[in-house]
């Protein structure tokens, strides 16, 4: 999801003019951006978006063995509150010599977390 410039600003906190970097950003992080000019630093910034585009845009996988039975995106930040991720429907291998594997479908609901991904066991969905 692109961020606006009101998005940029309303998140920007400043001490005399100059930006604060928020406090989650690591002081290794955040010593190395500022030490680059201001072309350096526009790049990063570009670089920064389409980073953060190309992890929120990537298509959910599930292992070869593991079959893709339905994918729901909601859209949402991926909260403590349960809210956000997307939910995945998908059948699963018992690990075991079977003949009736993939067994499911199970529910799971996917949040990123930074580059990888959390999957949350929902629950059996009735065929």
């Amino acid at each position: 999801m692109k961020r606006t410039d009101q998005d940029r600003n309303a998140q920007a906190v400043t001490d005399g003019g100059k930006p604060v970097a928020p406090a989650i950003i690591p002081e290794y992080v955040r010593e190395g951006v500022e030490r680059q000019d201001t072309t350096i630093l526009r790049q990063i910034a570009t670089w920064c978006e389409q980073l953060a585009d190309y992890r929120d845009e990537r298509p959910i996988e599930v292992d070869d063995d593991e079959e893709l039975v339905e994918v729901n995106e909601d859209g949402g930040d991926g909260g403590d509150d349960g809210s956000g991720g997307t939910q995945v429907i998908k059948k699963i291998p018992c690990g075991k010599d079977c003949n009736g594997c993939p067994h499911g479908p199970y529910e799971y609901r996917v949040k990123r977390q930074g580059k990888n991904l959390k999957w949350e066991y929902i629950g059996r969905v009735d065929s």
